[in-house]
């Protein structure tokens, strides 16, 4: 949710109020400031910048998500919820960028790790369809609309799934 720059300021805060109240000889609140120091590190290599790179995933702006999931170095560190949205978020770079096979594993990844959403299982497998028609594995896309189709779509979601299962038929009638 904080991105590393806000983190360092709130640590560096909590570090000059716990040294103020070690002045004033208020234990209570100098531990507090520490505890709450350290809580912003614990999070920063437990949560990482994920939130924030998805929001902006969500808004369309690749760029800036790229940037702040490119921050978090070792991946495997973060909680379930976190790591099944990194894989979503850099599944879906990777697909923006035409790295299809990346992106293949990214998005498969989140979807075995688990994600929160019945909505963003559909999205992330209506994804994965794509991929499978643009290597023209139609067979494989096909598995993957069936799969949608299981779930409560949303109306925009239901709308692509539409589109792509068009063009799945357009494509195996050239065949």
């Amino acid at each position: 949710m904080f991105t590393l720059t806000i983190r360092v300021i709130l640590v560096i805060f909590s570090l000059i109020a716990s040294a103020y109240f070690y002045s004033k000889e208020d234990f209570a609140n100098m531990s507090m400031m520490l505890i709450a120091g350290g809580l912003f590190i614990y999070g920063y290599f437990k949560y990482g910048t994920v939130y924030a790179a998805f929001q902006q995933m969500k808004k369309d702006n690749i760029e800036k998500a790229e940037e702040l999931i490119s921050k978090i170095k070792k991946p495997d560190r973060l909680n379930k919820g976190h790591k099944s949205y990194y894989y979503f978020t850099t599944g879906i770079i990777a697909l923006e960028k035409k790295e299809f096979e990346k992106s293949h594993s990214d998005l498969t990844q989140a979807l075995n790790i688990g994600l929160r959403t019945e909505n963003d299982k559909s999205i992330v497998l209506l994804n994965l369809a794509n991929i499978e028609l643009l290597k023209k594995n139609y067979n494989e896309a096909i598995e993957y609309i069936k799969k949608v189709r299981k779930l409560d779509l949303k109306p925009l979601v239901e709308s692509e799934t539409n589109r792509i299962e068009k063009e799945i038929n357009v494509a195996q009638q050239r065949v």
